[in-house]
């Protein structure tokens, strides 16, 4: 059974149970699964079949779901694009995965109308919501009057038919699409359930953007798989949130640690009643100890520590006993996954001693879309080598110490150095970049953005930041610019980041 029939065997046992509720609406499992199933046969009107790519350019809504368990019900493959890219990240994403079809929200209507010039794209675009300007059809009218059955199955689809292409940054700076498959996202159910006992009570608030592996693996697919109710809301408002998690008597929320941190900024938190809450999690970015501390100690709410990737999901647990006196601890590995840690001289290491962390299991994924040197590469020895180095205490208990590249983790956005010292280094003036993170209490880490300047010609921060809208996302830009003369460098001539980084120790 794949993951789209998850909706329709809810529908067959419990047809009356909740499923979603949005902005006022709700729909039961029988409800919901006939929106699925009319979705699946617009889907299919348009050509949308077996590992079928749909493009979805949304932001989080009833809408967005419907898409994602009809593309798993016909076997097709959904790609979530991130609606804060700018325009060239997303070109390069659409021909990278060539989409049969795009479905997005109206506010992206301008993005759209450029992607629509790409010369050599054949993609069929549905819009959602209304805007005046467009020509594409509606959503909503294109599904309207299908048949509320489920559409008929495939008996070629498995467990290792691919379900998802969720595209994620590389070492070079360049999106690469990894394919996730149906038992991917069962097995990560499972460990859900394994790790933190979810089941058919369970109320889940999907705050995290569904464009993220986190919000679709953490807070969606397990709470459907156990049976539990979904409640969509989105985060504007901090104060709404703790309101909306005391009124729907929300029991498990998945957000990145900067919202955590805004809700106990908010004027609710002081009456907030977490009572109904069973834990939090977060994901995205480390979770400063500190903030799970007042979670614990003013709400007692407990965190569900962990760690995961887009190509492996969720690799590690941190038990909720041990939550409070191993705070920080990313846990062990979930049931079904191996996890070793690799010393530089390729030995697994000793406990206390630092390695990179390399698993293997049912939820690694299938290999990067159409980039057989890069999954060979990461999958090296049969193992996802994820370049997270971490080290293992003597009771077992792993703890994340840093990257072996240069990935930055801001609030839950992965930013590889490379794609933004390329974008700076197309200005004229400068010579030579060099981007690290900077650590940040709100959202982790930030960009910072070290740069030699051609013959001593120093621009204004603010010149150099326009010169960037519109090259890569908001949240790429740099934070910080330094102009240095010079860099520090190991005799390849390769510049030292670490020596960098020290710029910013203490603070």
């Amino acid at each position: 059974m794949n993951v789209g029939n998850w909706v329709g065997k809810r529908a067959l046992l419990y047809p009356e149970r909740p499923f979603l509720k949005e902005d006022g609406q709700k729909w039961d499992n029988r409800q919901f699964d006939a929106r699925v199933n009319r979705t699946a046969h617009a889907l299919a009107a348009l050509g949308v079949g077996k590992e079928t790519r749909v493009a979805v350019l949304m932001a989080n809504s009833s809408a967005f779901l419907e898409i994602f368990f009809a593309c798993a019900k016909l076997g097709a493959v959904i790609v979530p694009l991130n609606t804060s890219l700018a325009l060239p990240e997303l070109v390069h994403i659409v021909e990278d995965c060539a989409p049969r079809l795009l479905v997005y929200s109206s506010d992206a209507l301008a993005k759209v109308a450029h992607l629509k010039t790409v010369p050599g794209a054949d993609i069929h675009y549905l819009i959602h919501g209304t805007a005046a300007s467009s020509d594409d059809s509606r959503l909503q009218d294109v599904t309207r009057d299908r048949p509320p059955t489920a559409p008929v199955w495939d008996e070629t689809q498995d467990l290792d038919t691919p379900l998802l292409i969720m595209y994620t940054s590389g070492t070079t700076g360049v999106p690469k699409g990894a394919v996730l498959s149906h038992g991917n996202f069962l097995f990560g159910a499972i460990h859900s359930l394994h790790s933190y006992h979810l089941d058919d009570t369970c109320k889940s608030l999907v705050v995290a953007p569904l464009f993220h592996i986190g919000a679709l693996a953490a807070s969606v697919t397990p709470v459907v798989y156990a049976g539990g109710a979904l409640v969509l809301k989105s985060f504007d408002n901090p104060s709404d949130i703790i309101t909306c998690i005391m009124q729907e008597k929300i029991s498990f929320m998945f957000a990145v640690p900067v919202m955590y941190e805004m809700m106990t900024k908010a004027a609710r938190w002081p009456s907030a009643d977490f009572s109904a809450v069973h834990f939090f999690m977060a994901g995205g970015a480390p979770m400063p100890v500190p903030l799970i501390r007042r979670y614990q100690q003013e709400k007692q709410v407990q965190f569900a520590q962990g760690y995961g990737m887009t190509e492996t999901l969720r690799i590690t647990a941190l038990d909720l006993a041990d939550a409070e006196c191993r705070a920080g601890s990313i846990g062990k590995e979930v049931f079904h996954t191996r996890l070793i840690i690799l010393t530089d001289d390729g030995r697994e290491a000793a406990p206390g001693e630092t390695g990179e962390l390399v698993v293997k299991g049912p939820t690694v994924f299938k290999g990067y879309w159409r980039k057989p040197e890069a999954t060979a590469a990461a999958m090296h020895g049969g193992w996802f080598h994820t370049g997270d180095l971490g080290r293992r205490d003597a009771d077992g208990f792993l703890y994340l110490v840093g990257r072996k590249n240069d990935l930055i983790i801001c609030a839950g956005e992965n930013i590889y150095a490379a794609e933004v010292e390329r974008a700076i280094e197309q200005h004229p003036q400068v010579a030579e970049a060099a981007v690290v993170g900077m650590p940040d209490a709100k959202r982790g880490e930030v960009v910072a953005a070290f740069v030699r300047f051609e013959d001593g010609s120093v621009p204004g921060e603010d010149e150099l930041l326009r010169f960037l809208d519109g090259k890569i996302a908001t949240f790429k830009r740099p934070r910080k610019i330094i102009s240095v003369e010079t860099f520090p460098r190991n005799k390849a001539g390769k510049i030292l980041k670490e020596e960098l980084k020290k710029t910013f120790e203490g603070r």
